[in-house]
């Protein structure tokens, strides 16, 4: 009877400190429009995001909510500033398919640099997600040609990985927005 209850007391326990599976995830190119055949030649600046969604967990808040959510065990598969610049140069890519596309360099010539500062990139399970971002055109010389400030929602669904699809496709909007107004210069 005691070696029964040396085991289920040890099962027990162990129950108690296992900890559930991390999932991890990616942003992806989700754009399928093209925009202009012109030919370009751009370099994307540094994504600057927010300080409190700059870290490996998915950070959720609710709309007109000063509380954040920070889910430990649903993370990023990426750093996120790094994934979101890579997601805005595949989808800009498919926007401006004749373009020449890249990570800003210094001592490359470029027509353009696109500079992006996201302000609010976040959202609620089973409501929305929120995409607020600056962005600017700036010639070779580093003059500003066009500038916006650019938000959308997009329905987040029930999970991580709907709310992660809705981040994806806000990020494709606002390389659509990027891409016209480029396609005009």
């Amino acid at each position: 009877m005691k070696k029964f209850l040396y085991v289920l007391s040890f099962l027990f326990i162990s129950g108690c400190f296992s900890t559930p599976n991390s999932n991890f995830y990616m942003l992806q190119s989700l754009s399928q429009k093209t925009v202009s055949d012109k030919k370009l030649q751009l370099q994307i600046y540094d994504i600057s995001i927010p300080e409190y969604i700059d870290k490996p967990q998915i950070v959720l808040q609710e709309a007109d909510s000063p509380e954040l959510e920070i889910s430990e065990f649903n993370r990023w598969g990426s750093n996120l500033s790094s994934m979101i610049k890579n997601t805005l140069i595949n989808d800009l890519s498919v926007n401006l398919p004749n373009a020449k596309i890249l990570p800003l360099a210094y001592g490359i010539n470029t027509q353009y640099v696109v500079k992006i500062q996201i302000e609010k990139l976040s959202g609620w399970l089973k409501d929305k997600a929120i995409l607020k971002a600056n962005w600017q055109i700036l010639n070779a010389k580093g003059k500003v040609l066009a500038f916006q400030t650019f938000t959308f929602e997009e329905q987040a669904g029930k999970t991580y990985a709907s709310y992660v699809k809705a981040q994806s496709k806000l990020l494709a909007d606002l390389s659509f927005v990027i891409a016209d107004k480029l396609k005009n210069m």
